[in-house]
């Protein structure tokens, strides 16, 4: 099943970015193709059974991920793949997002967009109490992005997921990454 479900995200990513069409460096007029690396805030609850007395467990602590995407002067798209584990708890995401550049019109220059979207995809969560427990997330995100140079973005975001796997709830994410467009 997990297998079933990465293949699937992988087959959406990459149509994505090979629909991307002309490189070039022109964000108004074709799509750019960019790699990228995030750090995030995470915090997320799940169920560990009661361990820490409590039912749902929420922790926090830092999150890693990669991205690779696509984006023009209205639209963005992603596949993410996080990290995050503690001492009692842990997640592995595979997930595409799609974000949406609002008053891309009203700034006619892009070194700051600010956007919203939506995410989806799959999640294997496990906690102490919990031996595993893996199935679908979605949720939406509301960010920013600033350009810094010709190949280098910022990005700064709140992501937040919910989970269908009976033992995690959700994830909430500030995010900050950096992307380079190629």
């Amino acid at each position: 099943m997990l297998r079933k479900a990465i293949t699937a995200v992988l087959v959406l990513g990459v149509s994505t970015f090979v629909s991307a069409g002309d490189n070039t460096r022109s964000i108004s007029e074709t799509s750019e193709v960019f790699i990228g690396a995030e750090l995030g805030a995470t915090m997320a609850q799940g169920r560990t059974g009661g361990v820490f007395g409590v039912e749902n467990y929420d922790d926090m602590g830092l999150s890693l991920g990669l991205r690779l995407g696509a984006q023009n002067a209205l639209w963005r798209s992603m596949v993410v793949v996080d990290y995050f584990d503690n001492d009692v708890q842990n997640y592995e995401r595979a997930m595409i997002q799609v974000d949406y550049y609002v008053m891309s019109n009203r700034f006619n220059t892009t070194t700051f967009r600010p956007y919203i979207g939506l995410n989806g995809g799959y999640a294997n969560y496990e906690a102490t109490g919990v031996l595993d427990d893996s199935g679908f997330v979605y949720g939406g995100q509301i960010g920013f992005t600033a350009s810094v140079s010709e190949n280098i973005d910022l990005d700064v975001a709140y992501r937040h997921s919910i989970a269908s796997p009976d033992d995690l709830d959700h994830i909430g994410n500030v995010v900050f990454g950096v992307n380079y467009l190629y």
